[in-house]
């Protein structure tokens, strides 16, 4: 069974950005669909938040500084407040350690603006807050499994090897190849079957057609292994299957997931696990069902070793 003080170490360890996320998918659970994730846009910065609660005014910095929190604080709050409209409520959101230097710091700014509520949400507050929510939530917060889930649930881990991020204009880039390479062989097709009638000239057609294309692929083959997929990202996105921090099943094939970080950032990972059904030492990948959902199925068989996945990728043995 889960303890606030695991939770609590497991927060701790957190640096950046996996912080950040797990923060992130505290408050996104705590407020629901109202609470909206900022991503910093480069040189231009978050405008002092990391994320807001339009509805109550209430803004949140993130960060896992160790050295001058106190400066972090003051020049998160300031950038909120004069980057952002009718701020009510800025909330500081850490796994390091709030002093007494910091705390004059937040007393300071409080007399400075005392229409505006200034708080602090520590690592050992969001472990506080978890230890009361059911232990599967808890997982999915954190971000990785804990091994204290039963002996028919399992979790699909990302392959760290084949993780890959991009954007949504390097997908299109990176894919032209395969475009160009099948409309021209498309073209050439239709091409030889409507307006070529001898068999002789379509079979020498074709032939040289497929001296081309491999002539074509081979001198573009280090592009050819860039390929990513963007008609079936486009059409994920189009369809609104793949929302903002959701991550679906892109190919079948290849058993790759498509992960939107941002409204033009994406990741790409390939999730699997080990069979645990008796007996069995094969592979379980990810495949999508007519209704839109995850199931898994075993290479070995894909019919009797299933397990219903949910959207944090834990996996349920049937």
């Amino acid at each position: 069974m889960l303890d606030t003080e695991y939770i609590e170490n497991i927060l701790k360890g957190k640096d950046g950005l996996e912080f950040q996320k797990c923060a992130a998918n505290y408050l996104r659970k705590k407020y629901g669909g109202t609470f909206q994730e900022v991503d910093s846009m480069g040189p231009l910065g978050d405008g002092g938040r990391d994320g807001y609660v339009l509805e109550t005014r209430e803004y949140f910095a993130m960060s896992t500084w160790s050295d001058n929190i106190a400066t972090k604080i003051k020049n998160d709050y300031r950038n909120c407040i004069d980057k952002n409209l009718e701020v009510k409520k800025f909330i500081f959101v850490t796994n390091r350690k709030i002093g007494p230097k910091e705390c004059d710091v937040i007393d300071e700014l409080k007399l400075a603006n005392q229409d505006i509520k200034i708080e602090t949400l520590s690592h050992r507050d969001i472990a506080k807050a978890l230890i009361e929510y059911p232990q599967r939530e808890v997982l999915a917060i954190l971000g990785k499994p804990i091994s204290f889930y039963d002996d028919k649930t399992v979790y699909f881990e990302e392959c760290m090897d084949r993780q890959l991020t991009f954007t949504l204009w390097e997908s299109i880039k990176d894919s032209m190849h395969v475009y160009l390479a099948t409309i021209i062989f498309g073209a050439v097709f239709c091409a030889s079957f409507f307006y070529i009638e001898a068999d002789w000239a379509k079979t020498l057609c074709f032939i040289l057609t497929a001296a081309v294309m491999g002539l074509y692929m081979s001198r573009n083959m280090e592009s050819m292994r860039k390929y990513k997929y963007a008609h079936k990202i486009l059409y994920l996105m189009f369809t609104g299957r793949l929302e903002v921090q959701n991550e679906v099943v892109l190919d079948e094939g290849t058993h790759l997931t498509i992960k939107r970080n941002s409204t033009w950032n994406f990741t790409l990972n390939k999730r699997s696990i080990d069979c645990i059904k008796r007996g069995c030492n094969g592979k379980v990948f990810l495949y999508t069902q007519e209704d839109g959902t995850m199931i898994g199925r075993c290479e070995k068989d894909k019919l009797n070793h299933t397990f219903r996945v949910d959207n944090n990728f834990y996996g349920e043995l049937l």
